[in-house]
């Protein structure tokens, strides 16, 4: 009885960007009733095909009675380049001005009234994102959300526990820790929901960053809106063992902080990407991890048989 409580306690929720996960048989099968999407701030009006994508996911999402938890990023590209100055520049690593930025939004509400949940800007304090330049910023599109999407639940920070040097035995965060205060006082808002990234902490099996990040957030609930096990990344190798070892420690270490209400597992699909990889499945088959995940989802509620539909009268009791 104790361990069913403390699973209805935590919700979990699965990270995602590609619609073709809604008709994976193993994920329709886990009951999933959260997912999160990131799409660039600009995707009303870039004129790609980011939008179709998109717009499939959401109602899909949509259909299947799941809620989503869109975030927003920076423009599409390769943001990895943006760490060199030489390069701020370019549409990916531009930051995006509150008008530019409101008036996206507000064209993304119109076109999809059913989504209630967001997130201003993911990972505010990574140096892909522009934001990590301006906490000023990242606060004005926090309260600019806030202010077109009443009655919406608005993850008002969106962090990532990046240490001062993540393999240190002990790390320390002064950094992450100074934006956090900073961003605080720009913001000037209720910190009802924030949001953490603790791949660091999850996959080098420590609590130290969540702990101290919780704390300097200073919300009243945290959501894990991005975290898991990883399966291949420089400097850990390649080891569904490893991922699952880690995934189990992540719902461990989410249940040791009563303000955690909410993990979303990133991600599904493994084997996208040639640099890092933590998806659940991969070429159609489930991963170590996949099976631990689903250990902490309720079953599924069977669905109801059609009204007047009362089964084969020829089978048998």
């Amino acid at each position: 009885m104790k361990l069913l409580l403390l699973l209805a306690a935590l919700h979990v929720g699965i990270g995602e960007n590609k619609p073709d996960m809604f008709r994976d048989p193993l994920f329709s099968s886990l009951g999933v009733k959260q997912v999160r999407l990131v799409v660039s701030y600009d995707v009303m009006t870039s004129g790609d095909d980011e939008l179709q994508r998109v717009t499939e996911y959401l109602l899909a999402a949509r259909a299947a009675g799941i809620e989503p938890l869109v975030t927003f990023e920076h423009a599409r590209g390769a943001a990895e380049i943006c760490e060199k100055r030489k390069n701020r520049r370019k549409r990916q690593c531009r930051l995006p001005s509150a008008a530019r930025y409101q008036r996206e939004f507000k064209l993304f509400r119109k076109r999809f009234a059913f989504v209630r949940s967001y997130v201003p800007w993911n990972e505010i304090n990574h140096f892909t994102q522009p934001t990590a330049r301006s906490t000023k910023a990242a606060a004005k599109f926090t309260r600019i959300v806030r202010k077109n999407c009443f009655g919406c639940k608005v993850v008002v920070a969106d962090v990532l526990d990046q240490a001062d040097h993540p393999r240190a035995k002990k790390p320390t965060y002064r950094r992450t820790l100074r934006y956090i205060k900073q961003y605080r006082r720009a913001l000037r808002t209720p910190r009802t929901i924030c949001g953490l990234h603790n791949y660091s902490d999850v996959n080098r099996f420590r609590d130290t960053g969540t702990k101290k990040i919780i704390k300097a957030l200073g919300c009243k609930e945290i959501w894990l809106t991005e975290s898991g096990g990883i399966y291949k990344f420089a400097g850990f190798g390649t080891n569904a063992r490893r991922q699952l070892k880690a995934t189990r420690y992540m719902f461990k270490l989410a249940r040791r902080f009563k303000r955690i209400k909410r993990v979303y597992v990133y991600t599904w699909f493994g084997r996208t990407t040639p640099r890092f990889d933590a998806g659940l499945v991969a070429h159609g088959r489930p991963r170590l991890a996949y099976r631990e995940v689903k250990k902490h989802l309720p079953k599924p509620t069977p669905a109801p048989p059609p009204e007047g539909d009362y089964g084969d009268p020829l089978a048998g009791p």
